[in-house]
């Protein structure tokens, strides 16, 4: 939990290790730290927000042990999208629907959440809290806009007659 910190700005950042051990922070909405954060820390029979280096794991184990492995945690996801694919198969949803369900991972998830932040956010800003190390990457990957936009405004010119 104390990886949330927040700046002299009173925004709140979340401060990680990622890929290739690199110390990385991502900007968390204050939305978030309201209604979530806040709700799950009182359940947890916590002050509303992190103190300072406090070592409250973010999830626990069952018995109460620090942290889970990613093996954990793909494993819980993985169990939630085979509930909701049940929930799908029973309410009679297009096979389509479905099947794509079934091809979702944790990374996929990573992907849509930046995919539905995208028309929002600012390139540079996705990109770092992404951490993708370039800019490229991000562009091409959650702004392919522009290329609607590049076509759109090609087909506004016409031809010109050159008679």
């Amino acid at each position: 939990m104390g990886s949330f910190k927040t700046d002299h700005e009173g925004n709140w950042w979340f401060y990680l290790i990622g890929k290739g051990d690199k110390a990385a922070k991502v900007a968390v909405r204050p939305e978030y730290i309201d209604r979530y954060l806040k709700r799950y820390r009182r359940f947890m029979g916590l002050p509303e927000l992190p103190l300072p280096n406090e070592q409250t794991p973010l999830i626990a184990t069952l018995n109460g042990r620090p942290g889970l492995s990613t093996r954990m945690v793909h494993s819980i996801i993985q169990k939630l999208f085979d509930q909701a694919i049940n929930e799908m198969v029973n309410e009679d949803r297009q096979l389509g629907e479905i099947e794509a369900l079934r091809l979702a991972s944790t990374h996929w998830l990573r992907h849509t959440a930046a995919t539905l932040d995208a028309p929002w956010r600012d390139l540079k800003d996705l990109q770092m809290d992404l951490r993708h190390n370039n800019l490229s990457t991000t562009q091409d990957i959650y702004y392919s806009s522009y290329e609607d936009k590049r076509s759109y405004s090609l087909k506004k010119l016409g031809l010109k007659n050159r008679d």
